[in-house]
């Protein structure tokens, strides 16, 4: 008996230390998947078809990912599995400010790809660095520095980087080249949306025009579900970057989880941010459309525009109602109902409690970092002013940017809800960044630029020697 019990404990541990192993790997493969397939464009036979919280099938489908249940002893097995394989100690401590210099990164891919060599984790993931909160410019030593706070990271259950102690995300090394490239590129609008067909959404008019009448709670759930079937798969668009990159999937991450909080599908998990369907009252038939925009405080520079800083919570939500007419054309509606503004109200009040409990929503914050520090380097010109031509990111050929499915639809939501006579659905909506509104309030004032001043020196001293040191605290 005893040694069955030995034997049986073995197994056990041995399973365990498997399955760590297995979550462990999760993340590295997920990156890797994609670049087997290479710049494909839809997203070839080696391009992965996870990214976070979401799959996508073979036809782009856009599903939720079921989240999977692991202990705590086998996450923590899994992570410290991952840490030792993978991150030097120096890495995984806490920093309020880290330090990463951006040519000499450019300079450490260059020569990790030449090499033919695997970039390191600590490349792919910016140093475990959580959030862009200052750019430093080193005129003298031809340098660009983005600073903020950082820390060891290592994989969740679905592959998803995060940290080891905020649980936020760090910010991503493909995330950076899309952005970088969107910026030289001059894209408007980067951003996603989802929609349905106008031809659907006008059968689905129709038949609430011929279905108005009471009926039972039966009948109405037999309503429901051909309306979801009428209604079918609505479009995904990706606008401004490539649709087959981490960039793009993450914003749509990001509207369709936002959408599943609003329809009662998911928990918000925060306290007082309740779904939209929770506040409806009776009021007719509408569509709500909500959608993603940056919000920052003030940016402050300095007057001689070699310190910069980011400020705010980065993200809002914004709301409008829509009315359809019989051929499915949509159009802003003349006023918005105060549930929907109030559920936008809501979402932007709490989303940083959000973006600290659900990383989909701290990765959305990261997004809209790189592309103010991508639009900064333009408008500033700043690569030319240090002599940096940034080779081998703006390379649209580059092996540095991770390749997925593209999405191209997702199902109706299966959730609808009657209000009185009206029915409610709201399911349109997605994320809109215009680059170039972003930076139309630069600040600087004597105090505030003594302040970053000071905080550039600091940085640029402590740099360490040689160029293969591309980060530092």
């Amino acid at each position: 008996m005893c040694c069955s019990s030995r034997w049986l404990r073995a197994v056990i541990r041995i399973l365990m230390l498997l399955t760590a192993s297995l979550v462990a790997a999760t993340a590295q493969a997920q990156f890797n998947a994609g670049n087997q397939g290479g710049n494909q464009g839809g997203g070839g036979a080696g391009a992965a078809n996870q990214a976070g919280g979401i799959l996508i099938d073979a036809e782009g489908v856009v599903r939720s990912l079921e989240s999977q249940s692991v202990s705590a002893k086998l996450r923590k097995e899994a992570s410290d599995a991952f840490l030792a394989k993978h991150l030097n100690s120096d890495i995984t401590t806490y920093s309020d400010r880290r330090y990463v210099s951006l040519v000499r990164l450019e300079h450490a891919c260059a020569k990790g790809l030449t090499d033919a060599e695997s970039l390191g984790e600590e490349v792919r993931y910016l140093a475990g660095l959580q959030q862009i909160e200052y750019l430093f410019v080193d005129p003298e030593g031809s340098d660009l520095v983005i600073a903020g706070p950082a820390e060891g990271f290592s994989p969740d259950a679905s592959g998803r980087m995060l940290g080891l102690s905020s649980g936020r995300p760090p910010l991503r090394i493909d995330d950076l080249i899309v952005a970088l490239q969107a910026s030289i590129n001059g894209s408007s609008t980067i951003g996603c949306s989802i929609d349905p067909e106008p031809e659907r959404l006008a059968r689905m008019q129709q038949f609430l025009q011929q279905n108005s009448s009471p009926t039972s709670s039966g009948g109405a759930s037999r309503r429901y579900q051909e309306m979801g079937r009428l209604l079918g798969l609505q479009n995904v668009s990706v606008f401004g970057v490539p649709p087959d990159t981490h960039f793009a999937l993450a914003l749509v991450e990001a509207d369709f989880r936002m959408k599943r909080i609003a329809l009662g599908v998911d928990p918000s998990g925060v306290r007082g941010l309740r779904s939209h369907l929770s506040l409806l009252k009776p009021n007719g038939n509408s569509i709500q459309r909500w959608w993603f925009t940056p919000y920052y405080e003030k940016l402050s520079t300095t007057s001689d525009r070699t310190a910069f800083h980011l400020a705010g919570q980065r993200v809002q939500l914004l709301a409008q109602d829509e009315i359809s007419n019989a051929s499915g054309e949509r159009s802003n509606a003349a006023t918005t109902r105060a549930s929907t503004q109030l559920f936008a109200r809501m979402f932007t009040e709490k989303f940083p409690e959000l973006a600290a409990r659900s990383p989909v929503f701290a990765e959305l914050q990261n997004l809209f970092d790189l592309t103010v520090i991508a639009t900064l380097l333009q408008r500033e010109r700043i690569p030319q002013r240090i002599g940096w031509d940034m080779a081998g990111f703006v390379d649209a050929d580059t092996d540095l940017i991770s390749r997925y499915l593209v999405p191209r639809q997702v199902e109706s939501a299966s959730t609808f809800r009657q209000a009185g006579q009206g029915l409610v659905l709201g399911l349109i909506g997605g994320v809109t960044i215009e680059p170039r509104q972003l930076l139309r309030e630069i600040q600087s004032d004597e105090a505030q630029g003594t302040r970053l001043n000071g905080l550039r020196r600091e940085g640029i001293d402590r740099k360490p020697a040689g160029t293969d040191n591309w980060w530092w605290d």
